[in-house]
C-alpha cells in the first residue's frame, strides 16, 4: 500500500464501504469536502484531537480517525483525473450568530492544497510548504496559543485512554463555548492547558483560497 505521506502529519476520517477478506485492505470512503468550484478535497486534519471531535458530528458516527499516511490515495486520485486536493483543516468555524455547534455539526477551519499528481506510488510524499506551515502557526498565534504545535506533537503520542479523556474535555466543553462577539465568523481552538476554547476574529471566508501547490517528492 502507498499511503498519503506527507511534509506535517495530518488525519482523516474513513468508514467502512464494503467487505474483504483482508482485514488489512478493507474497502473504506474517506471524508470529503467539496469547495466553490465544485472540487473535491480530502478532508485532512492537522489535530489528532480535531478529528476525533470531527466524529462526534451530526452524521458522522459510522467514521474513524486515521493517520493519512495510512489511507492509499490511489483510487482517490484516480476519480480525479490524477489529481489531489485536500482541506487541510485546524480548529473549527464559530458562524456569526451561531455556535460551534450549528445544527448539530461541527464546520472545520481550513486551507485548500492542490496538486497534479498523475500515479501515486510508493515514492511519493507532499511537500506542504512554509506558507502552510506559516499559515497554521500564525493561526495558532492569533489565538494565543503560541506553542500549540508542541502540544499536537505530544499528541500524537498519547495514548487511547489519554486521547478519549481530551476528546471528552474538549466535546463538553464545546456544548457551552461560545464567541464573545457573535457578529462575526470566529476561528476557534481547544486551550488544553486552560481547558477552554479560545475564539480569534479572523477574515474567513468558508471556503479558504488556495495556498501555495504541494510538491511532489520523493520519500527519505
Amino acid at each position: 500500500m502507498s499511503g498519503l505521506r506527507a511534509s506535517m502529519r495530518l488525519y482523516g476520517l474513513v468508514k467502512n464501504s464494503g467487505s474483504s477478506d483482508n482485514p488489512q485492505r478493507q474497502p473504506v470512503d474517506i471524508l470529503c469536502t467539496v469547495n466553490r468550484t465544485g472540487g473535491t478535497a480530502i478532508r485532512a486534519f492537522v489535530s489528532r484531537l480535531d478529528a476525533e471531535l470531527m466524529t462526534r458530528s451530526a452524521g458522522l458516527d459510522d467514521y474513524r480517525v486515521i493517520p493519512l499516511r495510512t489511507f492509499d490515495p490511489t483510487a482517490f486520485i484516480g476519480a480525479h483525473q490524477g489529481c489531489l486536493m485536500l482541506h487541510i483543516c485546524c480548529g473549527f468555524v464559530a458562524p456569526a450568530g451561531h455556535s460551534l455547534l450549528k445544527d448539530g455539526g461541527l464546520m472545520p477551519m481550513g486551507w485548500y492544497a492542490y496538486s497534479e499528481i498523475g500515479h501515486w506510488t510508493a515514492e511519493h510524499h507532499l511537500d506542504l510548504g512554509s506558507q502552510m506551515a506559516n499559515l497554521l502557526q500564525s493561526t495558532y498565534e492569533r489565538n494565543h496559543l503560541r506553542n500549540y504545535n508542541a502540544w499536537l506533537n505530544e499528541l500524537d503520542d498519547a495514548s487511547p485512554a489519554e486521547l478519549a479523556w481530551q476528546t471528552d474535555e474538549a466535546w463538553r466543553h464545546l456544548q457551552t463555548a461560545a464567541s464573545p462577539d457573535s457578529r462575526e465568523h470566529r476561528h476557534a481552538l481547544f486551550d488544553p492547558v486552560d481547558n477552554r476554547w479560545r475564539f480569534a476574529v479572523t477574515d474567513i471566508d468558508i471556503h479558504q483560497p488556495h495556498p501555495e501547490s504541494p510538491k511532489q517528492g520523493a520519500l527519505n
